[in-house]
């Protein structure tokens, strides 16, 4: 494929805005338009246009997403599924059933189910579904150099932190239903930013995660408590080779670091041990308020990351390195998590296993 690589987005209701502006910038991409469901609810509706115009793009309604490079009037080579998490499967399915390249948001499914046949369609399609994560952050790419070049030994214990400032509840998320209506989003804070912390494992190990023990509870902000979905959680991982992680994950009154979101890594090794901040490097000001840190925001700098990489490899006829299957496996960890607060126990992952084409 030759450049431009003319990129579309079904719906716009979360993280849409900034992944407009960063493919705006790249000079190989062309922004055809936003397209949102007629059947969706109205505010649904208006906030997809809303960022449309904003971006400085088309915006159309269809009767399904699948219809976009007619509803825009544009060929399309890529589409972005920037739903609410609960349409994520539905949506990226039906476009790549109509032969067309999807990124999708994550989490890629609220449900396994989902994640599995979403994984079938693409298979079978032969079209790509690449998904949004954070494997290309500088400081866990770095990380990993480490280990490739033995400067730990081999990995033994990681412990990974990921939390959001409550404080910027109001503006990180574009509506906060979006994170704590189980309608909207299918969950919590688990199945918000437990992908992230289960994804930086196993690109770090190349390991998958076999058992799960998860505690978790609304213990901060009222607005998860009232909806009935939890704000923060522990999670234990029994990975493959005996190696282990403990994840501790929430939105937090205010977390530490001076951007929304702040996420380090500890690696024990054999021979020695390594730690990735996404807060590093930082600048310290002091003035009268005290000391304040500046950081670049670990969320973006992994999204452009993630998104100039998917650019890439389309347009060199190539598939991206974290697609469904990569996020199936993730979603099944975050599954497994859920089960496991639900029993109060140790449970075990449910990995999908593909033999000759067929799921056994």
């Amino acid at each position: 494929m030759t450049a431009p690589l003319r990129v579309a987005f079904a719906s716009a209701v979360r993280h849409a805005a900034d992944y407009l502006r960063i493919l705006a910038a790249d000079e190989r991409v062309e922004l055809v338009g936003v397209v949102e469901e007629a059947g969706a609810p109205g505010r649904v509706r208006d906030d997809s246009r809303a960022v449309a115009e904003r971006a400085g793009v088309a915006w159309a309604e269809v009767a399904d997403v699948a219809s976009v490079g007619d509803a825009l009037g544009s060929p399309v080579d890529l589409v972005v599924v920037c739903s609410e998490p609960t349409r994520h499967a539905r949506l990226a399915t039906a476009l790549l059933e109509a032969g067309l390249d999807v990124l999708v948001d994550k989490p890629v499914a609220t449900t396994l189910a989902d994640a599995d046949r979403l994984a079938e369609v693409a298979a079978r399609t032969g079209r790509t579904c690449a998904v949004v994560n954070r494997t290309h952050a500088p400081a866990l790419r770095r990380l990993r150099a480490w280990v490739d070049a033995g400067h730990v030994g081999l990995p033994r214990h990681l412990d990974l932190e990921f939390f959001a400032s409550g404080a910027h509840f109001a503006t990180s998320v574009e509506r906060p239903e979006l994170v704590v209506d189980r309608a909207l989003s299918g969950g919590g804070e688990l199945l918000n930013f437990l992908g992230y912390c289960a994804d930086a494992a196993h690109h770090l190990t190349g390991l998958r995660a076999v058992e799960v023990h998860a505690f978790a509870g609304a213990l901060f902000l009222e607005p998860h408590r009232a909806a009935g979905v939890e704000d923060t959680a522990v999670v234990t991982l029994e990975m493959e080779r005996g190696v282990t992680a403990t994840i501790t994950l929430g939105r937090v009154p205010f977390a530490p670091g001076g951007t929304p979101t702040t996420s380090s890594v500890r690696l024990l090794g054999s021979h020695g041990h390594a730690v990735a901040d996404d807060d590093a490097p930082a600048v310290s000001r002091f003035g009268p308020g005290g000391r304040t840190a500046i950081a670049a925001d670990a969320g973006q700098v992994a999204a452009a990351a993630y998104l100039r990489h998917v650019v890439d490899a389309l347009l060199a006829g190539d598939r991206p390195d974290y697609g469904i299957e990569e996020a199936r496996a993730t979603l099944a960890v975050i599954d497994a998590a859920y089960r496991s607060v639900e029993v109060g126990d140790v449970v075990a992952v449910e990995h999908r296993t593909v033999h000759e084409g067929t799921r056994v």
